[in-house]
């Protein structure tokens, strides 16, 4: 698909095998991509998810700067009574915005051990879809130009890379776990935090009534049952969200849980709805808790 006129500039381009929307404002001269055909090729194949993602992006304060909602040409497309739907309405965002954009998405260690082609994938759009996108156009480069064999010689050199640096991931762990168990003897204890010492006794009350024994099979529950109640909070971004913020790899799920204040007051109602639903305690005492503690 390509399309020219005086306003926009679409044409789709090869990435290391994706397909991909690009888009040259010719007003500015800006250069665009599909934020959807993006989180596509990184490998997000749920469309709910894909939604939130880019829903991120556009309600995000700087990255919100860089994008656009376009009318662009498409095929093969009809309504529901069968007309021909010859345009559709797309976000697409700026060259400039994207390495940004794709930086927020972290990549955790969970996400490189249940998702490694997606970890990898999300690597190389970080490292090079700007510049790719950006040769498009400025370099004046048709998608029959991008030709398939530099691609796979990149690719190549990518891939012997990472096997490179699998052969000495095990070396590394054992280091990592030896420096974390003396870590672990000279660091004081972590100190409980007001919220935490406020939900624990909670914690206790739900664990006894459901006969759990252990804390993380309760938080277990407590998420499925907070994803039910608030659909709309996706707490493994919440998660993400905090660990990008504060440079970790990774982080408890209470902790990021209560750093955002909007969250913690949603799991909050929701734990004290479940401890009266089960009768473990009235909504009076659970007014003069929350007088005593806010006091």
């Amino acid at each position: 698909m390509a399309m020219n006129n005086t306003a926009l500039q679409v044409t789709n381009f090869n990435f290391y095998g994706d397909e991909l929307i690009a888009l040259k404002d010719n007003a500015t001269g800006e250069i665009y991509v599909s934020i959807n055909s993006v989180l596509r090729g990184i490998g997000f194949i749920d469309e709910n998810q894909i939604r939130k993602k880019r829903d991120k992006w556009i309600n995000d304060i700087v990255i919100s700067k860089g994008i656009q909602k376009f009318n662009i040409p498409t095929h093969n497309r009809v309504s529901k009574n069968g007309t021909p739907i010859n345009y559709q309405e797309v976000y697409c965002i700026s060259h400039h915005k994207l390495p940004l954009a794709l930086a927020k998405i972290n990549i955790t260690p969970k996400m490189k051990q249940n998702q490694p082609e997606l970890a990898s994938k999300l690597e190389l759009y970080q490292d090079k879809c700007a510049d790719v996108l950006a040769s498009v156009f400025i370099d004046n480069r048709t998608t029959d130009q991008i030709t398939v064999q530099p691609i796979l010689d990149t690719l190549n050199t990518f891939t012997q890379t990472v096997n490179d640096t699998l052969l000495s991931l095990n070396t590394r762990m054992s280091k990592l776990e030896e420096t974390q168990e003396q870590m672990k003897k000279t660091l004081p204890k972590k100190r409980f935090s007001y919220w935490s010492s406020k939900m624990f006794p909670k914690y206790q009350l739900l664990m006894d009534c459901f006969g759990i024994e252990k804390n993380k099979e309760l938080y277990k529950e407590l998420y499925k049952e907070f994803h039910n109640m608030y659909p709309g909070t996706e707490i493994n971004q919440v998660v993400d969200d905090y660990c990008y913020d504060n440079r970790l790899d990774s982080c408890f799920t209470l902790d990021a849980i209560e750093h955002d204040k909007v969250v913690m007051k949603q799991f909050e109602n929701m734990v004290d709805g479940l401890l009266k639903k089960y009768g473990l305690v009235s909504e009076n005492e659970i007014v003069k808790e929350k007088t005593i503690f806010d006091d």
